[in-house]
């Protein structure tokens, strides 16, 4: 079994090679100095709920303190709300590329999880419908469900390789073998039934040596799609142990530009990244995505960063996840001319 390769190979056979690849890659990249502004987001998130079952060290859901510190809420999504969203995305001319419904919790803590997967693949308002989970939750019932509301892809966060790990990372009594026993009744009944669902593991432990790559390598690879390795890290702006230098050489981030998460309570927030809800430009209850995704509030953010001015921007300012973008979505070189576009386009409507 080897983490490197380009190809895939039948699912059932445990000598396939798997790619070794960030979630999402397997969709492809576009040009966006050419193709932006978009009339259509590459892709939404929707966040069922910012609650979670595991209480991660790094992750700013699991810091109780600090969510109270930042006056975050919490709750899950009304089903009516979601479905809302849905019906708004159809004002849009194209299908999004992909429709993620993750954002700050665990996605399976909500009861009608699977409801709103089949609701999201009948309307049609995007290619891919896709979640990411720590796997805890995937029961075979669950799964059963998940797969006959035709789910098109899931991504595994993996916490360490052994139950101690998992204990010092989730603090949570769920382990590792608990993980990977539920993701194997994924895989073998995704392969049964034929489904199309594509299963990317993902490793984040903060022990990451040759030892953890193998048993990982070894354990998921067979019953993955796709993989990634890398060291735990922590949120943008969430833990001072984890915060890192902000990237002051690039100057515009390409989020706000490509895509919009919205909150369990309809505020939408300008970038997936936004955990402390401080880059608000919308909120679906009182207005449509597409009226959102138009609008002022969120001109203004784009016109910000496009100034180099992404610093004045609260959510941004100290913000990391920049750094973690692909090389191609800099869009700095081309700043200006964008900055004229996108008034151009206000300016049209």
């Amino acid at each position: 079994m080897t983490d490197q390769g380009t190809t895939n190979g039948a699912r059932s056979d445990v000598t396939k090679t798997v790619r070794a690849l960030p979630y999402g890659a397997h969709h492809g990249r576009l040009d966006l100095t050419r193709a932006l502004p978009l009339a259509t987001p590459l892709s939404l998130l929707i966040d069922p709920g910012n609650a979670c079952n595991f209480r991660c060290f790094f992750c700013a859901t699991g810091q109780r303190d600090l969510l109270a510190q930042v006056g975050r809420p919490k709750g899950l999504m009304p089903v009516a709300l979601f479905e809302k969203i849905i019906d708004d995305l159809s004002m849009f001319p194209n299908p999004l590329k992909s429709l993620h419904l993750y954002k700050d919790g665990e996605p399976l803590v909500h009861k009608h999880f699977t409801d709103l997967v089949r609701h999201a693949k009948q309307a049609g308002v995007a290619y891919h419908v896709e979640t990411t989970s720590n796997g805890a939750l995937l029961t075979a019932a669950t799964t059963e469900a998940i797969l006959e509301a035709g789910l098109d892809g899931i991504r595994i966060s993996v916490y360490g390789t052994n139950d101690r790990e998992y204990a010092e990372t989730t603090r949570s009594p769920i382990g590792y073998d608990t993980v990977l026993t539920n993701v194997r009744f994924l895989a073998r009944r995704r392969d049964e039934t034929s489904a199309g669902l594509h299963i990317h593991c993902k490793l984040l432990t903060k022990n990451l040596d040759a030892t953890a790559r193998s048993r990982f390598l070894e354990d998921f690879g067979p019953i993955s799609d796709s993989i990634f390795v890398h060291p735990v890290h922590g949120q943008s702006l969430a833990l001072p142990d984890f915060q890192k230098t902000p990237d002051t050489e690039r100057q515009v981030c390409s989020e706000p530009f490509i895509k919009l998460a919205i909150n369990f309570d309809g505020q939408v927030s300008a970038c997936c990244a936004d955990w402390a809800m401080r880059a608000i430009v919308g909120d679906v209850k009182q207005q449509s995505v597409h009226a959102i995704w138009n609008g002022p509030e969120l001109h203004k953010f784009r016109m910000l960063h496009l100034a180099g001015r992404r610093f004045d921007l609260d959510a941004c300012r100290s913000c990391c996840y920049i750094t973690s973008l692909p090389v191609e979505n800099n869009l700095d070189a081309v700043a200006r001319t964008l900055a004229n576009r996108y008034a151009d386009a206000m300016a049209a409507d």
